[in-house]
């Protein structure tokens, strides 16, 4: 019986040898590595901004392998992009840019994110460059902010090893290049048609992350969307010229008819001063003539004086061209691109809408006077009123609807004498005597 049992002991143990040594040789499961990913569309503004900074913060949290960028942008407001480009430079995660899709763009601001990235990519058919800042009136920026400008770009190039000298140049000469010319002068790391290609290709890339080496993994990688909030989404429609140019000139409307009809409407008003409220945070993220919201103000000025004081269309004619003008100006950098100012045909429809809204309450103005001058004094015809002074062919007083007024007869007429009015001409009256019955 102690054989068996030594027996059973000795097989038992030799199965549980076994089964530790295969348990030993079977691969821990590996997880996936996950990419945070996120669209970067339009220009870049401070919601853009509190976007991206929110989904590198996330990547950070969750330990992601990294965060894919996809951008394309006509650039942006230089604060918003430095706080980006800190933040990538601080994150403890690769940031991969991405300009995509195919005809997409990375200019002004999307050249300094891109350069500051971990890993600097671009799809077919795109194109990254023309940096010079400018200014809020679109004008090319003071030779300090250049220079400053020059600096950070080229800093950011020598922190990822990427080509200075093209990177200063996309500020002093303002080129542009085209994906192959970028990763040929070594400006950006590798060329993809999608994202699976990029993903394929970066996979096994060594980048410095915020001082640390780091090898980038995507076998069998998993893409976690992050969309814009609702707040980001607004804020970053009001960067749309548009848009803006929309709620201005309706702020406008609300505003002008407000002002000529005081206290009788209230809702024009306030909806007025909403609209450009929001019109001029967008302005914010838009270089702006100020000449062209000058020449826009005078318009509404003279519009307004044409409705408190018709000139039968002259000031409404001079507000037309002036807003024409106006709009034009408005937004000096379209020449960087349609992104920076407002459709042609839709300032076109804006100003005829304006203009329309100028003469139908305009014509109802006139039509008003004209009804109050019909239903006013000349209501007093064939009434009856008691002479307050002697009436001669000169003049004289008679008081008529409780009312004092200037009065003549063709003959004299004594005080305190019945008379009724015949003609009404401007504030004086006609009027004869009627015989007291006896």
């Amino acid at each position: 019986m102690s054989k068996k049992i030594i027996t059973f002991i000795s097989i038992l143990s030799l199965l549980l040898i076994t089964t530790s040594v295969f348990a030993a040789e079977k691969p821990a499961a590996v997880s996936r590595p996950v990419f945070i990913t996120l669209n970067v569309e339009g220009i870049i503004d401070a919601a853009t901004a509190d976007y991206v900074i929110k989904a590198i913060e996330l990547a950070q949290k969750e330990n992601s392998s990294g965060v894919l960028l996809n951008m394309q942008t006509p650039g942006g407001l230089d604060k918003s992009m430095r706080k980006i480009c800190e933040k990538i430079l601080t994150s403890s995660v690769p940031v991969i840019t991405y300009i995509t899709p195919k005809g997409s763009r990375a200019a002004s601001a999307g050249t300094f994110i891109l350069l500051s990235s971990h890993v600097a990519a671009m799809a077919e058919g795109t194109n990254i460059g023309t940096a010079h800042p400018v200014d809020y009136q679109g004008k090319t920026s003071s030779a300090k902010i250049t220079n400053d400008s020059i600096a950070y770009i080229k800093d950011l190039a020598r922190l990822n090893g990427r080509n200075e000298k093209w990177a200063e140049e996309a500020i002093t000469k303002n080129i542009s290049s085209s994906e192959i010319t970028a990763l040929k002068e070594k400006v950006i790391d590798v060329t993809a048609k999608d994202t699976d290609e990029l993903m394929k290709k970066i996979d096994g890339f060594r980048v410095k992350v915020n001082g640390r080496e780091k090898t980038i993994i995507t076998k069998d990688y998993e893409l976690k969307a992050i969309g814009m909030s609702q707040k980001h989404k607004f804020l970053h429609y009001l960067s749309d010229p548009n848009i803006v140019y929309v709620l201005f000139i309706l702020g406008l409307i609300g505003l002008i008819y407000e002002i000529a009809n005081a206290g009788s409407v209230v809702f024009p008003g306030v909806a007025g001063v909403i609209c450009l409220s929001f019109a001029f945070i967008g302005f914010d993220s838009l270089p702006i003539n100020s000449a062209g919201l000058v020449l826009i103000a005078l318009a509404a000025i003279l519009f307004f004086v044409e409705m408190v004081n018709p000139t039968y269309g002259m000031l409404g004619i001079a507000g037309f061209i002036s807003m024409g003008f106006g709009s034009i100006l408005l937004f000096p950098s379209r020449a960087l691109g349609e992104d920076w100012g407002a459709s042609y045909v839709l300032m076109t429809v804006m100003v005829l809408l304006l203009a329309a809204f100028c003469v139908v309450v305009v014509s109802a103005v006139v039509k008003a006077m004209k009804k109050k001058s019909i239903t006013g004094v000349q209501t007093l015809i064939g009434l009856k009123g008691v002479v307050s002074s002697e009436i001669t062919e000169v003049g004289g007083v008679v008081n008529v609807a409780a009312e004092d007024w200037q009065a003549q007869a063709d003959e004299k007429i004594a005080a305190r004498e019945v008379v009724e009015v015949l003609e009404v001409n401007g504030n004086k009256l006609k009027v004869k005597r009627i015989p007291r019955k006896v």
